[in-house]
């Protein structure tokens, strides 16, 4: 039995780590923080592992985990909880973008410059590449509403994108 469950906790931990420091490193952009996030994530998830119920994904449920991390992380920090609070800062660049990197990098710093709700669904759809309904069974809303705030959040980093294109 307990061999049977290091064989299943062992091929979930493969097959999700490295969604889930994806996810870390979009709340703190630091390698280390966002190892020790994971790391504290599948802490919890190994710690919890015989509570999962079966309503929604295990995925879902890992993510949820995830989130509950990120966010006692911040408060211990006494920090700006990136995934609930608005972020007062707006991203501003005066360059233009002129390679592959620079255009990712002005990508996620536009993320940044979102709403928490449409921050939060672009990051768990693009980093941590989670479908429509693992992000509506993880945030409990609909998968209507996913699809509108990812809508709403990539508009608004095109529209970032767009004025720092122009130097606006």
């Amino acid at each position: 039995m307990a061999q049977r469950f290091q064989e299943e906790f062992g091929r979930f931990w493969e097959q999700t780590r490295d969604r889930v420091r994806a996810y870390m490193f979009c709340a703190c952009s630091n390698a280390t923080d966002a190892d020790d996030l994971a790391q504290e994530c599948y802490l919890r998830v190994l710690r919890n592992w015989a509570r999962f119920d079966g309503r929604g994904s295990r995925l879902a449920w890992l993510f949820a985990i995830a989130r509950n991390t990120q966010v006692d992380w911040f408060r211990k920090r006494g920090r700006e909880n990136r995934v609930l609070e608005a972020s007062d800062e707006r991203v501003a660049s005066e360059a233009r973008v002129t390679s592959e990197a620079d255009d990712v990098e002005a990508i996620w710093q536009a993320v940044e410059g979102l709403g928490p709700e449409y921050r939060e669904v672009v990051h768990l759809r693009f980093a941590a590449d989670l479908s429509y309904l693992e992000i509506a069974e993880m945030l409990d809303v609909p998968v209507g509403t996913v699809r509108s705030r990812l809508h709403r959040g990539l508009k608004g980093v095109r529209k970032q994108i767009g004025e720092q294109n122009h130097g606006t």
